[in-house]
């Protein structure tokens, strides 16, 4: 009898152990949106199972392995500095943060009046390296990056009525969202659209905050002000790992004096409001935008149940399009940017991208970018469709006998060779080479795989890339082949979703002296030279930035 009682409890100690060891990690899951707090009425706790459920919604709004526990990898991204503000907007995932007593908190609002103005109200009481000049000029260009783009106008006011009034304040300071001291939250700023808080953007004063200083020194004032005021014109949390709006700090972003979006916000403060007339027509959307957010700009955690992972599938196809990288599976797609960042976690579907593709049209064969007029070809089974940008020509679908390829089966892989500007076309243990200037097969082919030597049989697809070297996938790895080359690199093959769609978890032991491994190693913003040109600076307000040069 003794030893039972001994026994429950020692087992009665262990399990208050381990409440107490999950304790900080819950208070943050419910902090920042992935769990409900604990109902102070009845007490309870929350269950093992959503409190595994709301680890994995973390991890896959950070992009990390979903185990759904606190291994390491979680526990060191939540100990990152990061915004005060929830991740999972109110309403979403079921188990969203309640309401707090802050006010102007609405999601995906903005404001109906395109003039807005602002005020600095209270500075840094204890940084001896940002002068009040420079914090409000750090806070004109951060502003600046949004109304660039977007038909915005912020004018900095002397009075006590600012559309969005700027505090550096700290612990309590009366508004829901206390501050936590050096590191954790380290800004916030509120909705659109509710009462008299609404745009008020408020920063952590127990912060050391920096400009031009290294990452590892401080905290980059107009970094965390560019994500602030992205939040106080409507935007919420983004997993997207190159977004400005991602949640977590990742040190400097550049010279304001020349920073611009990330594509990705641009496009989610377009369908906010509208491009602004002096975006240039490179810069601009290619692609008519929708009246509300699809599905993958609204960044919500739940995805199509039929989504692929992108760490754990082999793609159909995968294509250079306009620069960028598109890799295909079933009916979705991701795209990396033309510096390889990866636009989004989670898949676009295809069917909203390219219009006019059928839509029982459940996966691609190939894909390319036909030299000379840009258009865009997609096989699948013995047919062809040709684009313009994202709109279907005329007359098509079309048999793939088209080019002189055999019409009894697909295409395994299609690619532009940057060697000859020609499209080499593989299927079976067979290549062939086409003109797509002339229209015609070139004479003499097929001719064997073989050789292309090291490459698998049966591709998946194949691409070519800016850095002049092509590329083959097949199943879950990829092969290179330089410049004109016809033999694989030695080193090869390489995992597909640890070198181009960023899977943390795979990212460890790289090999030696690897150094372009695609955009694996591009988890942090840019790092833009300080230099500024003499002409620059005749861009900036009458307080300059020169004080801190």
């Amino acid at each position: 009898m003794l030893l039972l009682v001994f026994m429950l409890w020692l087992a009665a100690l262990t399990v208050a152990a381990a409440s107490e060891e999950a304790e900080p990690g819950v208070d943050w899951l419910s902090k920042f949106g992935y769990l409900p707090p604990p109902d102070p009425v009845s007490g309870q706790l929350q269950t093992k199972e959503a409190l595994s459920r709301a680890i994995k919604a973390m991890q896959k709004f950070g992009g990390l392995k979903e185990t759904g526990v606190f291994d390491e990898a979680t526990l060191a991204l939540m100990e990152t500095p990061r915004c005060s503000l929830p991740d999972v907007p109110q309403g979403q995932q079921g188990a969203g943060p309640r309401r707090r007593r802050g006010r102007g908190l609405t999601p995906q609002s903005k404001w109906n009046k395109r003039h807005l103005s602002w005020r600095v109200r209270t500075f840094p009481r204890d940084s001896a390296l940002l002068g009040r000049d420079t914090v409000r000029a750090l806070m004109f260009y951060a502003l600046k990056a949004w109304s660039d783009m977007a038909p915005l106008n912020f004018h900095e006011v002397a009075g006590s009525n600012a559309d969005i009034q700027i505090d550096f304040t700290k612990d309590d300071h009366d508004d829901g969202y206390p501050f936590d001291g050096p590191g954790g939250a380290v800004a916030h700023a509120f909705f659109p659209g509710e009462r008299f808080t609404a745009g008020d953007t408020h920063f952590d004063d127990d912060e050391a905050w920096t400009f031009r200083s290294p990452d590892t020194h401080g905290m980059d004032l107009f970094a965390v002000a560019v994500h602030e005021f992205g939040h106080a014109i409507g935007l919420v949390h983004t997993p997207a790992l190159e977004s400005i709006m991602r949640p977590y700090y990742k040190g400097p972003v550049g010279d304001p004096l020349k920073y611009q979006l990330p594509y990705q916000d641009k496009v989610r403060v377009w369908q906010l409001y509208g491009v602004r007339e002096s975006v240039s027509h490179t810069d601009r959307p290619s692609a008519p935008l929708q009246a509300t957010p699809t599905p993958e700009d609204r960044f919500s955690l739940v995805l199509a149940p039929d989504a692929p992972d992108r760490c754990s599938s082999p793609f159909d196809a995968v294509a250079q399009i306009r620069g960028e990288v598109f890799f295909f599976k079933g009916r979705f797609f991701w795209r990396l940017t033309r510096e390889k960042h990866l636009v989004s976690l989670g898949p676009a579907q295809i069917h909203r991208f390219w219009r006019g593709l059928p839509p029982t049209l459940d996966g691609v064969d190939a894909v390319y970018e036909r030299p000379g007029d840009h258009k865009i070809v997609f096989f699948r089974g013995q047919k062809y469709w040709l684009f313009k940008d994202n709109i279907v020509e005329e007359g098509y679908p079309r048999p793939i006998s088209d080019f002189g390829l055999p019409a009894d089966g697909p295409v395994d892989a299609a690619f532009v060779w940057l060697h000859n500007d020609k499209t080499y076309f593989f299927r079976d243990g067979r290549y062939w080479r086409y003109d797509d200037r002339l229209r015609r097969m070139d004479p003499g082919y097929p001719k064997d795989s073989s050789l292309w030597k090291g490459l698998p049989p049966d591709l998946d697809d194949a691409m070519r890339w800016s850095d002049g070297s092509s590329y083959f996938f097949k199943g879950r790895d990829y092969w290179r082949v330089a410049g004109g080359d016809m033999e694989v690199e030695p080193g090869y093959p390489r995992p597909i979703a640890r070198d181009w769609l960023l899977c943390a978890h795979m990212q460890s032991n790289p090999p030696d002296g690897d150094d372009d491994r695609g955009p694996c190693s591009c988890t942090s913003a840019a790092r833009c030279s300080p230099s500024t040109t003499a002409a620059g600076w005749l861009l900036a307000p009458l307080w300059t930035l020169w004080l801190v040069v």
